[in-house]
Parts: C-alpha cells; structure tokens; sequence
C-alpha cells in the first residue's frame, strides 16, 4: 500500500476541517460563545468556547448532517482504534466491574437497565452475570456492537443506531446509563427528555462526563477533541438535567478513576423543571482561565508535538 493511500486519514481530517460549521450551545441552544480554545488534538478548529448564556463549555465549530455521519463511520474508529486491540479489553471489562459495584453501592440492585452508547458491551455482560433480568444496549458503533453481539452473545439486546423519539423497548428499565455518551449528543437536553419517556417512574439515570472543572494534566490537550460537543461540570449538569425533568441524588468526582477528572451523577424524575440556567461573568472568566491552564499546547507528553506523532502513526497503520 502506498503513502498516499495510507496517508488518506490526513486527507480526510483535512476536508472534515474545511466542513465544520458554527454550531449553537448544545445545551440552551444560543449562539453566543466566549472563544476559549482554536484548535482540538486532531488540529480542527473547532473554537471551543463557553456560552454565555448557560455556562456550557462546548465547540462552537463541528460536525452536522453528512459530514457528522462519515466522521463517525469511517473516521472516528481509526482515531479512537476501535475495536481496541485484544490486551486491553481486559482493562475495559475491569472498568466495567468497577462501575457495576459503584453504581449498585448507591442505587442496589437493579433488575432491569438500557445502556445508551453501549460501546463494547462489557457494563451490560457485567449486569447480566449479577442476574439482572431484562436489559437492553443502543450501540451506533459498528465493530463496538460487533463485539457486544457476537463476542459477549448480547444478541438482540443491542440495538443499532441511536437514542431518539422513535427508541422502543419492550420494558420500563429501572436503571439508565449514559457512559461518557451525552458530551457527544447534538441536543443533549432532547435525549433525557426521551429517556425521561422510557424510564421507570422510580428508576435511577446515572450520568457520566468529563469534568470540565477538574484537575486533568494528564489529558492535557488530549480532552479537546471533534466529537466532544460540550463539556460539563457539575453545575451545569445538574441545571442540564433539571430542566429536562430529572433531580440529582447523588454525585461523585473522581480525580483519578476511569477517566481524569471523572465525573458521576446519579438522577431520579422530578415533576418540577427548573427554567433556564444563567451564568454570572465571573464564573465565566474562572471556567476560561482554568481550561487554558490544564491544556498545555506545547507538552511533549500531551500536546500538539505528541498529536502529530500519534497522527501520523495512524495514518501510516494498514487498515
């Protein structure tokens, strides 16, 4: 195979970059951002920025329509290795059995759970081996639900495609999780009104996203990235998922669990949503000053020099 050929996954960056559109906030649907950041770790300038108007940091350049859908079927895999080489899928059944007992230490046992953004299948082959009864995972990734169908025989409990309006199940799950899955919706604030419907009216929603207000030099540049669409932190969460008719029960930051900076929430339905959230300036300000201190452009360890190297080395992989 030619460099040329090989070298397509920098081509195809390249025009993805050239269709990236100014985007709204995800969250309260302004276009009114304070320009925080140029440029991801892939070297797309997608302007994060924090809005104004509720607080949420978010890219106010990205992805939509065709370009949105070739990014995530034919991009996203290679740069994210999907499916992830055989020694570490066993780093990814242990996080699974880690998240299994946190979340049963809080909510207990569940007999019936909906993983939305089901990855590989590990969190829900961690619940079936607990004994829960029904469960269900919405997967849009295809080697992810490759390995959930075939390789952990979830079968038909992995559905294809992505949480809307339309989404079935034949069962009202006690428990709903969301793993790192809602910093990459469109419309994020739609998608728990949906699972809002589905929900048993005494289930648990639990939540995870990256803290945006954390402490992570370890990611460094590494936390900006395309499909990112916004970023939270607890504040902004919790107003994220009062308005959308849930109340927050229980939350739980991790400086250094399954991801820097992770953040944990745990939900239940509430009857009462609150209106729109507003942010004050100088919170504003705080938020910007301190994204610009853990980034780190020019860090041999996670800025844009390590970018390249991994960059280049993808483009070059047989694939």
């Amino acid at each position: 195979m030619s460099v040329s050929q090989n070298s397509s996954l920098l081509v195809e960056l390249g025009r993805l970059n050239q269709n990236l559109l100014e985007l709204p906030c995800p969250s309260c649907g302004k276009r009114d951002p304070s320009f925080i950041w140029r440029r991801d770790r892939y070297f797309l300038e997608v302007n994060l920025s924090a809005c104004r108007g509720c607080g949420v940091v978010y890219l106010a350049r990205g992805l939509s329509g065709e370009a949105q859908t070739r990014f995530y079927s034919h991009i996203y895999p290679r740069l994210m290795r999907q499916p992830p080489p055989e020694d570490a899928l066993c780093h990814y059944r242990l996080i699974a059995g880690y998240r299994y007992s946190e979340i049963n230490a809080v909510v207990g046992e569940c007999s019936s759970v909906l993983d939305v953004g089901s990855g590989l299948g590990f969190f829900l082959d961690a619940c079936r081996a607990h004994g829960c009864e029904q469960y269900a995972g919405i997967e849009p990734g295809g080697p992810q639900r490759e390995h959930a169908v075939h390789t952990l025989g979830l079968g038909e409990a992995i559905q294809d495609g992505y949480l809307d309006q339309t989404t079935q199940l034949p069962f009202k799950p006690k428990l709903v999780t969301l793993f790192h899955v809602l910093e990459h919706l469109d419309e994020p604030g739609k998608a728990l009104g949906w699972i809002a419907k589905l929900i048993a009216p005494d289930g648990w929603l639990v939540i995870e996203v990256p803290d945006i207000l954390a402490n992570w030099p370890k990611l460094g540049l590494w936390q900006i990235h395309i499909s990112h669409r916004s970023y939270f932190c607890m504040e902004t969460l919790e107003a994220l998922l009062q308005k959308n008719g849930f109340k927050v029960q229980h939350s739980c930051r991790e400086a250094y669990g399954i991801y820097e900076g992770n953040l944990r929430v745990y939900a239940r339905l509430s009857e009462q949503c609150v209106s729109e959230h507003s942010v004050a300036q100088h919170a504003l300000i705080s938020t910007k000053a301190h994204i610009k201190k853990q980034i780190r452009p020019w860090s041999l360890r996670n800025g844009y020099p390590r970018a390249a190297v991994r960059l280049l080395r993808l483009a070059l992989k047989r694939h």
